[in-house]
């Protein structure tokens, strides 16, 4: 007797998005008695996108191109934004996208992590350790119900339920709102003022959002230990310290452009053509003009700071060696200080049209 078998090569979580294409697959697989086996790699840690380098044939320019490389889970549990815009890292979640691991799950088969490096992902998971030893990771094993089932359960819960609405609270890809620019400002005085303004408005809107999920988090707060999901605790761990730290990076943001935009620095380099604002170690400290526009003074500012410490130090702590303890890290070895830095920008990125076609990844 013949048995059929499905075996997949893959370097993306599928395009399922979240409608019935996955379950329609699971049914078929079921009924067939099909087991998938899929060869692929590690979903990035509650994020759907990922950005893969690529060389245009014609100038020899860096893109960055989007993939799907998950999330682990049937929806994210992990904050979409950085404090500025959405995700840019590449931080590993220790576990297979969910589409795929559900597959091959139901189907009785197996998903296979391709264990070398990638040298073409951009962002923090090149340079990091990615590999989560599996005692650590145990008691963080995602849920790989259906959607439906899932969305059911988590209803039940406002602790979950909490995590679930800061995650949607905070979604640049559904309030383009959110993504602030933190690149390619231009040297042009007036071109400046008008991007400058128009982002610092942004940004204002944006700590508006984030004082919004800090409410939401913090209201649920004293049902956190009672919460049986070791997962879900790291969830809240994580985004409370997050949008704690979001908010005095804002504030420094609103302190650099205010100065920037006020004072207008000149490039020191004549060959430089942008201004690219960056997060540092060292903190702008507010001038009284700054204190009466913001309405926040120095010791409101170092007290805002020294809680968003304490929480990434108590997510370091409470789950250690697992992706929530990296983003902590990560959070903390960026700095809560914003500063611009003068750059250069190669004038053939505006050159690009459609003699170029972009790969499909």
């Amino acid at each position: 007797n013949r048995k059929l078998c499905l075996i997949i090569v893959t370097d993306e979580s599928g395009d399922d998005g979240e409608g019935d294409l996955l379950e329609e697959a699971v049914k078929r697989c079921k009924t067939a008695r099909s087991p998938v086996y899929i060869l692929g790699r590690e979903s990035l840690f509650g994020y759907k996108y990922g950005r893969m380098r690529w060389q245009d044939p014609k100038y020899g320019l860096d893109h960055w191109l989007t993939i799907h490389r998950g999330p682990e889970t049937p929806f994210a549990e992990a904050l979409q934004y950085d404090g500025l815009h959405d995700r840019w890292d590449s931080h590993p979640s220790g576990f297979a996208p969910y589409e795929m691991a559900r597959l091959a799950k139901e189907s009785g088969g197996i998903y296979f992590l391709l264990p070398h490096e990638e040298q073409n992902l951009v962002g923090q998971a090149a340079a990091e350790q990615r590999k989560f030893a599996f005692l650590d990771m145990k008691e963080y094993i995602p849920d790989l119900s259906s959607r439906r089932r899932y969305a059911e359960v988590r209803q039940k819960s406002k602790f979950r339920l909490a995590v679930a609405e800061a995650v949607r609270l905070l979604d640049p890809r559904v309030d383009p709102q959110l993504q602030i620019q933190e690149i390619w400002y231009s040297t042009d005085p007036a071109a400046f003022r008008s991007a400058g303004q128009e982002n610092f408005q942004r940004a204002i809107r944006a700590m508006g959002l984030l004082n919004q999920a800090i409410a939401v988090l913090q209201k649920v707060e004293p049902l956190r230990d009672a919460e049986e999901s070791t997962r879900w605790r790291a969830n809240f761990d994580l985004a409370y310290a997050q949008v704690l730290a979001y908010r005095v990076r804002l504030f420094q943001f609103l302190l650099a452009m205010d100065s920037h935009l006020t004072n207008f620095p000149e490039p020191k380099n004549k060959q430089n053509n942008t201004w690219n604002i960056g997060r540092v170690q060292e903190m702008l400290v507010p001038t009284e003009r700054q204190i009466k526009l913001t309405k926040v003074d120095t010791d409101q500012l170092n007290s805002q700071l020294a809680l968003a410490r304490q929480k990434f130090e108590f997510v370091k702590k409470t789950h250690p060696n697992t992706p929530w303890s990296n983003r902590a890290q990560f959070e903390l070895n960026q700095g809560f200080g914003m500063k611009f830095f003068e750059g250069f920008r190669d004038p053939r990125y505006d050159k690009i049209t459609s003699e170029i076609k972009f790969p499909t990844l």
